[in-house]
């Protein structure tokens, strides 16, 4: 009695097995074959399933009772794919090609497409090291400033600027670009002579806190997009692209969202190209309490500036092969101390890339060249 239960069992496990056959593949980007990580894998109309691995790596065991169906794989940013279970079991290895989502959203209703929207800016931030130069990288800028007054005074400044960053757009953070970006200015033009360290200042570097696909700030930032409102503008034609035009309205008005120590309002539009979702451009409205003069992250008690409100824009443009920062703009009114109402705008351009650049260190806070008149006479300045 024994050895006969011993057999049924011996028969049956034989027979179970036999009925559960095995799947193994790969789930790869079809564009470069990178292994896709965490696709779902799963039983078309059931719970049974699996996940592939951090290189999209994965096995499933199938029970004959599934071996009819159809399996499914889908990924974030991904189109999903459905096959014949039979047809993958003819097969030692297999490997499972997913082609990048394309969205068409127009037509959605409002939560469904916000859904939509994040998944867009979250692809387009996470693909920014593969679209843009990962350094280094050199950029040569046409840089303008202008401040008028309310009593028609008026300081202007242009110089011609330098800047090495070591790792460029490779891992996009606040901390890596201002740990990585230097820049001395080479050529300077003013009207005006500095007599103290607000007027010596050149807010360079401030301007440059706003190209958001180096700092991966804001809107771009995966920790905070939630607190984002977002809206599909328009699917139109930029720069020879098909774009989503998509504004931004952030619920929480602080120093983590807006870049602003004071803020209390920032509205904001970006550009994303469909092709790679490359960013092409980025503008802000940002409006604040006051602002230090030195920069708009710092606490103050001045009365310098009070009563701000500033518009920004950066723009992108593809370079050697890969996207970079084209244009920088930021105008800007507030009250100073007066209480008189005055306009400030910084520019800039780039005027030259460099993938091979001379490496540079420091920062030039405040400009100290001489003006050389024969250069200046000389510069064809952009447009």
């Amino acid at each position: 009695m024994r050895n006969l239960i011993i057999s049924l069992f011996l028969l049956f496990s034989f027979t179970t097995e036999a009925q559960v056959k095995q799947i193994k593949g790969r789930v790869v980007d079809a564009a470069n074959q990178a292994g896709i990580a965490y696709t779902n894998i799963g039983v078309e109309g059931t719970f049974y399933g699996t996940a592939s691995d951090a290189q999209g790596f994965f096995e499933l065991k199938v029970p004959e009772e599934f071996q009819q169906e159809q399996l499914f794989f889908s990924a974030v940013g991904y189109e999903n794919r459905t096959f014949d279970i039979a047809q993958l079991l003819q097969k030692n290895f297999i490997k499972i090609d997913l082609n990048e989502q394309t969205y068409d959203i127009e037509d959605v209703d409002i939560a469904a497409q916000s859904r939509v929207l994040f998944r867009i800016i979250k692809t387009a931030a996470n693909n920014i090291p593969q679209n843009f130069h990962r350094g280094p990288l050199g950029m040569k800028f046409y840089y303008q400033e202008t401040l008028k007054t309310a009593d028609d005074s008026q300081q202007n400044r242009e110089a011609v600027i330098d800047l090495f960053d070591a790792t460029a757009y490779r891992s996009p953070s606040i901390t890596d670009a201002f740990k990585n970006r230097h820049y001395q200015f080479t050529e300077v033009n003013k009207n005006f002579e500095s007599y103290s360290i607000s007027t010596g200042s050149t807010g360079f570097d401030e301007l440059l806190e706003m190209d958001i696909a180096r700092l991966a700030n804001g809107i771009l930032n995966a920790q905070l997009l939630n607190d984002f409102d977002l809206k599909l503008e328009s699917i139109s034609p930029f720069n020879g692209d098909s774009v989503w035009v998509i504004s931004y309205k952030t619920i929480k008005a602080d120093l983590a969202h807006t870049g602003d120590y004071y803020a209390t309002r920032l509205d904001g539009k970006i550009y994303i190209s469909q092709n790679n979702y490359e960013i092409l451009r980025n503008e802000c409205v940002v409006e604040s309490k006051r602002n230090n003069p030195h920069n708009r992250s710092l606490a103050t008690k001045s009365k310098k500036q009070s009563q701000v409100r500033y518009h920004y824009t950066a723009t992108y443009k593809p370079q050697d092969g890969k996207y970079a920062l084209s244009y920088l703009d930021c105008d800007k009114t507030f009250l100073n101390s007066k209480n008189q109402q005055v306009t400030f705008s910084r520019k800039a351009s780039v005027l030259d890339l460099n993938t091979s650049p001379s490496q540079r260190t420091g920062k030039d806070y405040f400009e100290n060249e001489a003006y050389l008149e024969s250069f200046w006479n000389n510069f064809k300045r952009p447009e």
